[in-house]
């Protein structure tokens, strides 16, 4: 039954995709976007983005494949896969449907023909005017506090997106989206998003003395960004930021987010009685993107802080996908996880350079090399988790679409004392070469 649905999804899209193909090529226009009006403000548009690992990696102690305990692994990963379609219907009614997969490897021993694509966005809105939109359904719109929540996957700077954003909302599933009804807008130069979101409910009973999140009816969670642009406002058609422009506008942006669930987390107390615990997650980022000379040059660079409070020494590891499996104890989680998020603050910065268009006309791709770091100050931690990324995109036209990415990570590594603080013993790296085909 999963392969029929598998297939018929592909199927759907493909001969939907060839038929407007034929229908616009007669009209002179894109073969992914439809217009339903002359004007072209009613409009379906369609896109599809793979991106595909090799990848390497120094595993983290106590990590198995199958049931041998190793420390690393090769593994090919097809991280993402997207097929979409999005459009105005009418002057005020817009919609968004997403198909998907993420994270298919060798751990996944049934294979991926058993992992059928996946309704990621399914949304409806309706336009007031320019400065509110109303809609619901599954979506990005309430994800989190900070840009990367959710993210443009097809325009990443670095590898991929900065995870800890989207792990900040504990309550989130499959790609960071939630059952959702919100609201958005532009108010001169700032823009919003607020939602309010019906939780998944967490089936992993952790309880202890640190807390952990509650596997109790949950209740809703409030989400909000504020946005100021002093340049080029970013379009709110859909929820996803982009990584970089490539030079193609002049960004420059502050954005201050907020999320908050009541009880969403517990522990217990000296006398073994549940306590309970509100997560609040606080974000400020700062976004930068804009061409440098008339050749093409551009720079991108983004930074955030997150203050996050859990409850008592609340920690979570960050890692996908992952290459291997392990015991639940592990406090780094298995394969090539690290300590990213947890009650504390975490500093996060990254900054891309892309060179200028070659004067020969016909070299037109162009590389950007790009450097990132995260700074995690967690509570339970003896000292700061850092991880720093360094890489390379090329883009084999010149602009979005097919690339290629090397991306190096190197991550701390932590101990379980018996008692105190966690402590730094190690520090593990990563190689990802990445191919990545969109439109």
């Amino acid at each position: 039954m999963k392969k029929i649905r598998y297939r018929s999804s592909l199927i759907f899209f493909a001969v939907l995709l060839l038929s407007l193909s034929n229908l616009n090529a007669q009209k002179k226009q894109s073969p992914f976007v439809v217009n339903l009006s002359e004007d072209g403000s009613q409009y379906i548009k369609f896109g599809m983005n793979l991106q595909v690992w090799g990848r390497y990696s120094e595993l983290n102690p106590g990590s198995k494949i199958g049931t041998d305990e190793v420390n690393q692994t090769y593994d090919i990963v097809i991280r993402r896969l997207r097929l979409q379609a999005m459009g105005m219907l009418t002057e005020n009614i817009f919609f968004h449907l997403q198909l998907g997969q993420n994270n298919i490897n060798f751990q996944q021993n049934s294979g991926p023909s058993n992992a059928p694509l996946s309704i990621m966005d399914a949304l409806g809105e309706y336009h007031f005017n320019d400065k509110l939109h109303i809609g619901g359904g599954l979506t990005a719109w309430g994800a989190g506090t900070t840009r990367y929540s959710a993210n443009s996957s097809s325009s990443h700077l670095t590898l991929d997106t900065p995870m800890y954003q989207q792990f900040i909302n504990t309550s989130s599933t499959f790609g960071n989206r939630n059952l959702s009804i919100y609201a958005k807008g532009d108010l001169g130069k700032f823009n919003y998003r607020a939602a309010i979101t019906n939780p998944y409910k967490n089936s992993v009973n952790n309880l202890g003395i640190n807390s952990t999140l509650s596997t109790e009816t949950p209740r809703a969670q409030y989400s909000g960004i504020l946005t100021y642009s002093f340049f080029e406002k970013e379009s709110l058609e859909d929820p996803y930021h982009k990584g970089t422009y490539l030079g193609t506008k002049k960004v420059f942006n502050l954005a201050l987010g907020y999320m908050t669930q009541a009880k969403a987390m517990w522990h217990l107390t000296a006398d073994d009685k549940i306590a309970h615990d509100d997560m609040s997650v606080l974000g400020f980022d700062v976004f930068y993107d804009s061409p440098i000379n008339d050749k093409g040059a551009a720079i991108t660079a983004y930074a955030s802080y997150n203050n996050n409070n859990y409850g008592r020494n609340y920690i979570q590891s960050v890692s996908t996908p992952n290459p291997a499996v392990g015991d639940n104890g592990l406090i780094n989680g298995s394969g090539a996880g690290f300590i990213g998020v947890g009650t504390g603050n975490i500093y996060y910065g990254q900054f891309g350079y892309l060179f200028a268009k070659s004067s020969n006309a016909a070299k037109k791709g162009r590389f950007q090399p790009y450097v990132a770091a995260q700074v995690a100050a967690l509570e339970a931690l003896d000292t700061p988790m850092t991880m720093y990324e360094i890489g390379a995109n090329y883009y084999t036209t010149g602009t979005f679409g097919p690339k290629f990415s090397l991306n190096y990570q190197n991550r701390a590594i932590y101990d379980n004392p018996l008692i105190g603080k966690y402590k730094q013993s190690d520090r593990f790296g990563t190689v990802v070469l990445q191919c990545q085909v969109s439109f």
